[in-house]
């Protein structure tokens, strides 16, 4: 048996907290001498405190914590609980890393401001394409990723690789919204494909037409997709300059997609449609 302060060592744990746990009915001493008042604990009550621990880790009140002891919940069940947990705080980590980049790469826009080179924006004519789409209200950029990644990993297999062209996203939306974004996404067509392709129970591909834009302003951005921000700014001061609006929905054109550990991989062309200020909108 262990003395409170050895036991803690073991445990990796407080000697306050286990005081605490004894005060609240959750893991009192196996032993207490009553002459000395020092408290004595157990190997065997390891698995007990970690169960404790673990159900914090959950999120659960210390009330929640002993009823569950109490019904003895299986070892089985709180693994499957903390697995969870675990792919939570992973989702968490990887929102909090978007939104770090997403602020570091705010700071160097600021810090370049009034140092931007001119880019280099291409003018061009975009025929009508096929595109094999679905269109949905997604949470910003993380719903666009998984949206396409399952693509990815879907329709090239049940199209057939030479029939599809660059993942294209379109942006429906009237004005940016990081939680409710309208978007249109899919392959452009390069040859001949089936109607639609079933992605998942809830969700077809449905075949139809991105029309044609008789002028796009083009920019093509290297690097993360987070950062895209960027060369929009870019792309906005050359149109501001040159009296171009924008007249349409936007497009982005995934070019290459980021490779897997490496997200600077990334290459979108965005495509505005514009007008020249003074030309009358359909000439």
């Amino acid at each position: 048996m262990f003395r409170i302060g050895e036991f803690s060592k073991i445990a990796q744990v407080s000697g306050r907290l286990l005081r605490w746990y004894d005060e609240l009915g959750l893991l009192s001493p196996d032993f207490t001498d009553q002459q000395t008042g020092y408290r004595y604990y157990s190997a065997r009550q390891l698995p007990r405190l970690n169960r404790i621990l673990v159900l914090k880790e959950l999120g659960l009140s210390l009330e929640q914590i002993s009823q569950l002891l109490e019904s003895n919940t299986s070892i089985e069940e709180i693994k499957g609980m903390l697995a969870l947990r675990k792919a939570q705080i992973e989702l968490s980590l990887q929102e909090e890393m978007m939104r770090l980049r997403m602020v570091e790469s705010r700071l160097q826009q600021i810090d370049s401001h009034g140092q931007i080179q001119e880019p280099d924006v291409v003018l061009k004519s975009v025929p009508a394409q096929q595109f094999l789409s679905v269109r949905e209200v997604l949470p910003g950029m993380p719903g666009i990723r998984q949206l396409v990644e399952k693509m990815v990993a879907v329709v090239p297999t049940m199209v057939g690789q030479n029939t599809l062209g660059h993942v294209t996203i379109v942006i429906q939306s009237p004005m940016f919204d990081p939680d409710e974004l309208d978007v249109e996404v899919g392959y452009v067509l390069t040859g001949k494909a089936q109607q639609s392709v079933r992605l998942s129970e809830e969700r077809t591909l449905i075949s139809c037409q991105l029309p044609a834009v008789k002028t796009m302003a083009t920019l093509v951005h290297m690097g993360r997709v987070s950062e895209t921000h960027r060369s929009y700014a870019s792309l906005a001061n050359w149109l501001e300059q040159n009296n171009w609006r924008i007249t349409g929905s936007v497009r982005e054109v995934l070019m290459q997609l980021p490779i897997e550990g490496n997200e600077d991989s990334a290459v979108v062309e965005l495509q505005l449609p514009v007008s020249q200020i003074g030309e009358k909108l359909g000439s």
